[in-house]
């Protein structure tokens, strides 16, 4: 039994025809219940959605506002959903995942909505609340978009699961947050004397909170100038965001730290992500970063400073695991930039799902990993580790199962899974990484027939570039290893990683970095600086490259080990798997 029904109508000049030929239950649930509708001028191309508990008085307060948008817009039908589980709750819900699923399905489309009321719905609604949500999205959202909407003609996209793993979905400024994310919006809002760390495990919502902020903002502070910082791999991405969904504007600039600090500039807001990876003054570091140390950020020493005089408020996005070179800022460093900073942290994992009906959750994957790679560092207590992890996340022999290793021929037994998966799921965005273990030149990435991964007979290259890796439309894309630096901050679906032999366990049973075996010569330091503090330093960079791979895939991951049997057997009695 289906547990929503759709009513389409015909507009003309803003009256709706053959209203009077319905049944009378579906007229009463139109004058007087909830729905969601969607109008659509078949002509225009424009579209609008919305949400309302009286549809008949709503149509006319459209087609009366002195805007006069909707006559403009020309529409000449509207679908209206009405369902069993429509509550307040439900009806925001569907509304914002409507709306991010039309703009992913043709971002160059006409869909409009009331954008301020929508990204401000913050009051209390959010992801946590409500029992039916689950439901809603299955019973629902996904029939009625591949049962309705897609045969007649009103999207173009014919499955939801092509559209789950878009960008402008995951990131969407309109998703629905957690009571947590909500209450953090509200205090930085609130509290603009403050400056944030927003401190979050991979996959734990950071960028999506940034996403959020920025509309925010944007909507309750329009004349106050805020700028972005972003890892360059992400840039095109977030401009996508921003502007498919109407939040262009003069008062926002989005930049890398290099852009932002030479344009030297002042800003109500500066909003980092990652700013784990913000750079410090350091010798072995790529001459743009260190160029900006001049003018008033003469006597800085890092990244951070620089932008700490350019914004009356700071909030950054901080992961303590995911900084991955010595020209980094240090720890010491950072900490002692946001002594002054409030200090918050994001619990809620969302990025890795473990299978339905499994005992193990996401968060016993990534307190594994965590302790399999940081049990010896002294680093777990300044993270939200919880040692008492559920071990069967590791020990699940099921084909299907979230977590796996291969025994053998690592590269070709991965390649296999990814391919088996795409088999069963086309739309999946699945990829081979690896550590930095192999040799490779700037120039390689424009050359195709250069490789640098060989197993037998197969032969696969380095990913070509670093930006919009996961999206290129290189003819050999899904087949490139991804290195961390294309894919730190990234969603996939299924990983697979290939464990290199940078990464060894001593004489007593402890992991280290060996530098030998490590082929990215800004991530190591030279031999004037050695010394056992930055061996150990280098050691957790390696450990944090492996952290950040094992950390990106949704729906699963399997572990293959390349020219390194004794992580494999270090890693099966760390996690007791017989």
């Amino acid at each position: 039994m289906a547990k929503y029904n759709c009513i389409t109508l015909k507009v003309k000049n803003g009256e709706l025809e053959d209203f009077d030929k319905l049944r009378q239950p579906e007229q009463n649930i139109l004058k007087n219940g909830n729905v969601v509708y969607i109008y659509r001028g078949t002509k225009s191309k424009k579209i609008y959605i919305g949400q309302t508990k009286h549809f008949i008085e709503r149509n006319k307060q459209h087609y009366n506002s002195k805007e006069g948008k909707f006559n403009a817009a020309a529409f000449d039908q509207v679908c209206i959903l009405i369902s069993s589980y429509f509550n307040g709750s439900a009806l925001d819900d569907v509304e914002s995942q409507l709306i991010t699923y039309f703009i992913a399905d043709n971002p160059k489309s006409k869909v409009q909505y009331d954008n301020g009321e929508v990204i401000n719905r913050n009051n209390g609604n959010s992801v946590n609340n409500y029992r039916e949500r689950e439901k809603v999205s299955l019973e629902v959202i996904l029939p009625f978009w591949e049962k309705e909407l897609y045969p007649n003609e009103w999207v173009n996209t014919p499955s939801l699961a092509e559209l789950r793993t878009n960008a402008l979905v995951k990131y969407s400024p309109i998703k629905q947050l957690t009571e947590q994310q909500i209450d953090l919006l509200n205090e930085i809002n609130l509290n603009q004397d403050k400056d944030f760390v927003i401190n979050g495990d991979a996959g734990t919502g950071k960028t999506v909170l940034l996403t959020h902020l920025v509309a925010m903002l944007l909507k309750e502070q329009p004349n106050k100038r805020i700028a972005v910082v972003l890892q360059r791999n992400w840039i095109e991405t977030a401009k996508d965001i921003f502007r498919v969904y109407g939040m262009k504007s003069s008062n926002l600039t989005i930049a890398t730290s290099i852009q932002l600090i030479n344009a030297d500039d002042n800003y109500d807001v500066v909003i980092v992500d990652e700013s784990h990876k913000l750079s410090r003054k350091f010798s072995k570091q790529m001459v743009s970063f260190n160029k900006v140390y001049k003018g008033r950020f003469v006597n800085d020493s890092n990244h951070l400073e620089c932008l700490k005089k350019m914004g009356s408020q700071i909030v950054l996005m901080y992961d303590i695991l995911q900084a991955i070179r010595p020209a980094n800022m240090t720890r010491i460093q950072f900490n002692e930039a946001t002594k002054d900073f409030e200090k918050r942290y994001l619990k809620t994992q969302f990025r890795i799902q473990a299978p339905a009906g499994k005992s193990y959750t996401s968060d016993d994957f990534v307190n594994g990993i965590k302790y399999l790679l940081y049990k010896d560092t002294g680093l777990l207590e300044q993270t939200n580790f919880n040692p008492k992890f559920d071990r069967y996340v590791f020990q699940d022999k099921d084909m299907d199962a979230y977590f796996g290793y291969l025994e053998t021929e690592p590269l070709k037994n991965l390649i296999d899974w990814i391919e088996e998966d795409r088999n069963f799921n086309p739309e999946h965005i699945n990829r081979i990484l690896g550590g930095l273990v192999e040799p490779w030149k700037q120039a390689d990435g424009k050359d195709s027939s250069i490789t640098h991964w060989h197993e037998g007979d197969i032969k696969r290259r380095w990913n070509s570039t670093q930006e919009n890796w996961v999206y290129s439309d290189e003819e050999d894309a899904e087949e490139q290893i991804g290195s961390v630096f294309a894919v730190q901050g990234i969603d996939l679906n299924k990983v697979g990683v290939l464990v290199g032999n940078d990464l060894q366990v001593d004489t007593e049973g402890r992991l280290y970095g060996n530098p030998e075996n490590f082929h990215n010569v800004n991530g190591k330091f030279s031999k004037e600086d050695e010394s056992p503090e930055n061996a150990q330093e280098f050691t957790l960079f390696v450990l944090n490259i492996y952290y950040i791979l094992m950390t990106r895939g949704i729906d699963g991951i399997r572990l293959g080990f390349w020219k390194n049997d004794a992580f494999k057997e270090y890693m099966k009695k760390t996690l007791e798997i017989i």
